[in-house]
């Protein structure tokens, strides 16, 4: 008898190799945005595979400056999202921000830079009141934003009087033209603006105590509470940013457009919403950034892009989005369920 028969059995590896490959793929998946990119990668060539025509600049320029609108118009959804929340008054914002750029800067010939402060300081001061109620007397945002949303929406109309033909002026409508130059270059303003508010954003949410105590918020309230952090400060400044960048986003929204209608802000809540949860982010969630959110505005540009040319309605579009949302809230919405909430 050889001694090979009286030597025990190895231990079976599977389970850790297992467990090693499901640790790279959380890792792939969750802490960086890779799978992002290669959806917006798939797309981009299955795009140019399906329609040879659409590789050319200014193609390439449309879809970009839309991508960069709805990023915008979902940068301050980003910020409410992490926190846990939902800003349902984004198409009152926005409604504002075009009636200010069209009828105010367009039709009275106020100052550009004027019309900008405005609709920043009216939509950051609503905001600021909705964080604070919601903070102060514990209500769901998703009621209070519905509301204001609502009201806002009622008052910039009266406002407007029933005057929906005017237009933003020259010097408005050149940052989101597709014909605008950028330093010279062939491309308008509003990608730059956009790509800053991007590079921004990180810095702020990866690089600053105010971005941890932010993402501290967001995680746990009460824990956050429990190490000082003044909760009330950061729900307060959070939906006043909501508000004044959605307010920005109308203008340029206006500006691209030429004009603005009642309903304008209305696509913008629920795209503006999907770009978020596409891109990765999750209601509190800790690796939520403004990164994956212009992933996912490029990634619902380019289907929406590909959707058109196939011949889809509208009604067909929002099915496809409704499912990519559920599908991406599956895989991204199971890592909330680790944290300890007390």
């Amino acid at each position: 008898m050889t001694n090979d028969a009286l030597s025990p059995a190895p231990a079976p590896l599977a389970p850790k190799a297992r467990a090693h490959s499901w640790t790279r793929f959380k890792a792939w998946v969750f802490e960086a945005p890779t799978l992002q990119v290669l959806v917006v990668l798939a797309l981009a060539a299955w795009l140019v595979i399906t329609i040879p025509a659409i590789a050319n600049p200014r193609s390439v320029t449309s879809i970009l400056v839309i991508a960069s609108l709805l990023a915008l118009a979902a940068m301050g959804q980003t910020l409410v999202v992490i926190l846990g929340g939902l800003d349902l008054a984004a198409p009152g914002y926005i409604l504002f921000g075009a009636f200010m750029a069209a009828n105010v800067a367009g039709e009275l010939a106020v100052p550009p830079l004027v019309a900008v402060l405005v609709t920043v300081l009216v939509c950051a001061g609503i905001g600021a009141l909705i964080g604070w109620i919601c903070h102060r007397f514990a209500v769901q945002p998703l009621v209070v934003t519905l509301g204001t949303g609502a009201a806002l929406t009622g008052a910039t109309l009266f406002l407007a009087g029933g005057d929906y033909s005017s237009a933003p002026p020259t010097a408005l409508r050149s940052l989101a033209s597709l014909r605008g130059t950028t330093f010279g270059l062939p491309f308008p303003p509003i990608i730059l603006i956009v790509l800053s508010c991007g590079v921004g954003m990180w810095i702020f949410l990866n690089r600053t105590a105010a971005g941890r105590r932010f993402h501290a918020t967001g995680v746990n309230f009460r824990a956050a509470r429990l190490t000082r952090i003044r909760t009330s400060a950061v729900w307060t400044l959070v939906f006043a940013s909501s508000g004044a960048l959605a307010g920005i986003a109308g203008i340029f929204i206006a500006s691209y457009g030429s004009g603005w209608s009642q309903t304008i802000g209305e696509p913008y809540l629920f795209s503006g919403l999907a770009a978020v949860l596409v891109g990765g982010t999750i209601f509190g969630s800790i690796r939520g950034s403004y990164t994956r959110t212009l992933l996912g505005a490029l990634t619902l540009t380019l289907l929406s892009t590909i959707i058109v040319s196939n011949g889809l309605s509208e009604a067909q579009s929002r099915i496809i989005f409704g499912l990519i949302i559920l599908a991406v809230v599956s895989l991204y919405g199971r890592e909330r369920h680790v944290r300890d909430r007390f």
